[in-house]
């Protein structure tokens, strides 16, 4: 984050310096605009990746910037045209990282353009030369800062946020053990295990490829992915690990077995934060430490083992389990070091990227994949992109047409407040309002300083960094940061107006109410309607996990996959129920929260099946007994009944069963934890056909 404000202080500084010292500070602003707007173009991926988006940020910058300073002096056209640049800026927003900052070059470049038309073709060609310097120094910036990257520096970042986010899930995990009783600490639990699966997800997104479809030949990459692929089972460890804790009443424990427990859990969170910080450095002490914790929690698992166990039979056999677990994550530890060491040294860009290998980046068929994700619509996505058009482009109808002095920021506040859920926008409106209030304030006393200090030129550079590392962080802070960087931007040479702020603060005001005011009544997106069809792709999800652990026809080499696919879709049935909650209108159902754990659960014991599964070695299967096909056929059968009320919640999911067939085994025989996993299965099934039946009779 501090990289990327570096990046974004010197785009935005260095030709406001320019300006100043040629006394050419109107000049200077218009290239620091699509300079500031380009650099929060963030640059995760590839070196190849960040090249493409750079220069379509670039070229989207000057292109909606040019058009906006042609028309905007036509307030019909201004209004047609804030209408196309609303939606196609929400498509962008909505795509996520590739493109959230891609869409503040289409509508911040268009709507300042717009409120200062050139009046005469001298003057759009003067504007047009100055955007596009402004739009090429950032470029440069950013490729000059990627060319010294190391060339895997950016997969192995991402790589390191999924440890990370585990070593914080055990953290939950052994939380939750102590405070098994507390509804905060389970749910606590839910949420680091989605902060898991969103890194995961989020690491896909740019490294799409996953271990096994990585040829090694290409060493670095292929390693890397094994280590994403080891992170991965960690976690599903780490759950199964706080699953075998519910059978464990730990106050009753001996207070020595107690300290080793906690000590235990501890060392795994160590191990797993120094292997979240060795795969991003690199360095050979970072190994070392990660060794250290590795080796203190093999040490503590044979303390533990040593150490008398409870009378009860049931915390016993869970302590063996926890402990079996822990042996399984060690393996994959000491793995992913190994991994990370066979990669060997990561060179910069510049030393691996041959001048052919750039000549395609800018492949013609990149833009046309591009140009087909952008026209991919969705229900979801088609009703926010117009709902957001709309209400811009009726902000931009009220500043032109009553000539509001600075009205520009009534379509800019819709822009940035409005999300597609409502309470998401209620939430981002209050903090839009806060922020910008406060930063109007803080930037007009500012104002004050005399310009001769240069005060306002370093406090414009610091606004540059902050607001990027406030960002993710605390969005009230950024908006705050934000204003008064466009305040001292503004009126660098300027003194402070109290007019000015007022305006700027109703306009604030005023288009955070608009943006509020539009979720709620044009287009909205309530959850109450896409909570039953995220909770039916997700059920459908785990039955076709299950269908294909059970009822394929030999070993199911790429489970790995369907665990990837279904929790995706917990996650987004989960968040789905959490905008759920905070939807306005009647009294919500509580129902839904217990068939979404309950899915959840199963999701974790098909899990657990399979890892037990990767212990046996490939050749050595035999298939199912008679009488475990018998409990997996049970299992089924539950299935099936659950899969039935699907069409009650989503009208879409109508998809065929599998039927029970009394010759058919299951393609490998289940050992005890397996069986286990099985059991409570069928307990999991049996309390969701139970909630399904209340829910689908209270919706009837």
């Amino acid at each position: 984050m501090i990289s990327w404000g570096l990046r974004m202080g010197i785009s935005g500084t260095l030709p406001i310096i320019w300006g100043l010292a040629t006394n050419r500070l109107e000049d200077a602003i218009w290239i620091t605009l699509p300079a500031e707007a380009i650099s929060w173009v963030e640059m995760k991926g590839s070196f190849t990746w960040r090249v493409r988006t750079l220069l379509s940020g670039a070229l989207l910058a000057v292109f909606f910037a040019v058009l906006g300073t042609v028309i905007g002096g036509n307030i019909g056209l201004s209004v047609i045209g804030m209408f196309v640049v609303g939606y196609i800026a929400t498509v962008l927003k909505d795509l996520g990282d590739r493109a959230s900052g891609l869409a503040i070059c289409v509508y911040l470049l268009f709507i300042i353009c717009n409120a200062y038309p050139a009046t005469d073709l001298i003057h759009i060609e003067h504007r047009a030369k100055l955007i596009a310097i402004g739009a090429a120094w950032p470029v440069l910036v950013g490729i000059a800062a990627s060319l010294v990257m190391p060339v895997e520096e950016p997969f192995r970042r991402q790589i390191a946020l999924i440890w990370r986010s585990i070593a914080e899930l055990v953290e939950a995990v052994a939380k939750n053990g102590v405070n098994d009783k507390n509804v905060n600490a389970v749910r606590e639990v839910y949420l680091k295990e989605n902060d898991v699966r969103q890194a995961l997800n989020h690491s896909f997104d740019f490294y799409s490829s996953m271990s096994h479809q990585i040829t090694p030949k290409d060493n670095q990459q292929y390693q890397l992915g094994l280590v994403r692929k080891a992170a991965g089972l960690v976690a599903v460890n780490v759950i199964a690990m706080g699953e075998e804790m519910n059978h464990i009443a730990i106050t009753g424990l001996d207070e020595l077995l107690r300290i080793k427990a906690a000590s235990l859990y501890s060392a795994m969170k160590e191990a797993v934060s120094r292997i979240s910080v060795f795969v991003i450095t690199l360095r050979s002490e970072e190994k070392l430490l990660a060794v250290s914790h590795i080796n203190r929690l093999k040490k503590l698992a044979v303390l533990i083992r040593e150490y008398p166990m409870p009378a009860d039979a049931r915390q016993v056999a869970a302590i063996k389990r926890i402990l079996q677990l822990t042996d399984r994550t060690v393996k994959l530890l000491e793995r992913s070091i190994q991994h990370i060491e066979s990669m060997g040294n990561d060179k910069p860009v510049f030393r691996s990227y041959s001048f052919t290998k750039t000549l395609f980046i800018l492949k013609p068929g990149y833009f046309f994949n591009s140009l087909r994700v952008l026209l991919n619509f969705n229900t979801l996505t088609t009703r926010y992109a117009l709902r957001s058009a709309i209400a811009a482009t009726v902000a931009l109808f009220v500043f032109k047409w009553f000539h509001i002095d600075h009205g520009y920021w009534l379509p800019f506040s819709v822009m940035i407040v409005i999300q597609p859920y409502f309470g998401a926008t209620f939430r981002r409106a209050i903090d839009r309002v806060v922020g910008t209030l406060l930063g109007g304030l803080v930037g007009g006393l500012l104002l004050y300083i005399p310009t001769g200090l240069h005060v306002k030129e370093a406090v414009l550079f610091l606004t540059f960094i902050l607001m990027v590392y406030y960002v993710r962080k605390q969005y009230a802070i950024a908006v705050f940061v934000v204003t008064l960087n466009l305040v001292l931007l503004f009126n660098i040479d300027s003194s402070y107006n109290n007019t000015l702020m007022i305006t700027r603060a109703l306009c604030t005001i005023g288009g955070s109410g608009l943006a509020v005011l539009s979720g709620f009544l044009l287009l909205p997106t309530w959850d109450s309607k896409w909570l039953p069809r995220h909770l039916a792709a997700a059920i459908q999800c785990n039955y076709d996990y299950f269908v294909a652990t059970f009822f394929a026809r030999g070993r199911n080499e790429n489970w790995i996959k369907n665990k990837r696919n279904v929790e995706s879709k917990n996650s987004n049935v989960f968040d789905s129920f959490k905008r759920y909650m905070e939807d306005p209108g009647k009294e919500k159902s509580a129902i839904y929260y217990d068939i979404i754990t309950n899915n959840v659960r199963i999701t974790r014991n098909l899990n657990n099946i399979h890892l037990e599964q990767d212990e046996k070695k490939a050749g050595q299967d035999e298939l199912a007994s008679v009488a475990q096909q018998e409990r997996v056929n049970v299992c089924l059968d539950l299935f099936n009944k659950l899969v039935q009320h699907l069409p009650e919640l989503d009208a879409d999911e109508m998809k065929s069963i599998t039927e029970r067939n009394e010759h058919f085994l299951s393609p490998f025989r289940l050992n005890d934890a397996q069986m286990i996993s099985l059991e409570k299965l069928i307990i999991e099934l049996k309390t969701m056909n139970e909630d399904m039946d209340k829910l689908t009779g209270n919706a009837m």
